[in-house]
């Protein structure tokens, strides 16, 4: 009996003393790493279709496609916290951008035309 505690106990320190491995980082996972290890916010592409720009509450009215496995294609206002990133979008401008989650907080940041709009000369 006491062999059996004995080895069982054992078992228990070894089981968790053991690392487990950690999944491999790809060029696409959605959460970025620095070279410090520090986790930052979730990062998921999106294309979309801009419909209107409020400069006065820093946001951009968006008609997007799914986004990773935070959201479904939905169309919403979403936060642009740099004025630069929000000059970069008009009405009628098809965007390729980063949706950046951290917990609750959420916002659109690296704004570049899309190929499409890009070609077409619009804005």
């Amino acid at each position: 009996m006491k062999t059996a505690l004995f080895i069982g106990l054992s078992l228990l320190l070894v089981g968790c003393s053991a690392s487990t491995p950690e999944p491999a980082k790809t060029a696409d996972s959605a959460t970025s790493a620095g070279a410090s290890g520090q986790t930052g916010p979730k990062r998921y592409p999106m294309h979309g279709k801009v419909l209107g720009v409020d400069a006065a509450e820093k946001s951009a009215k968006i008609d997007a496609g799914p986004i990773g496995d935070w959201m479904g294609a939905m169309t919403m206002s979403y936060p642009v916290k740099d004025s630069a990133e929000l000059a970069k979008m008009s009405a009628g401008s098809t965007i390729d951008a980063t949706v950046f989650v951290d917990g609750d907080n959420f916002w659109v940041g690296e704004v570049k035309m899309a190929a499409a709009t890009a070609a077409s000369g619009a804005k």
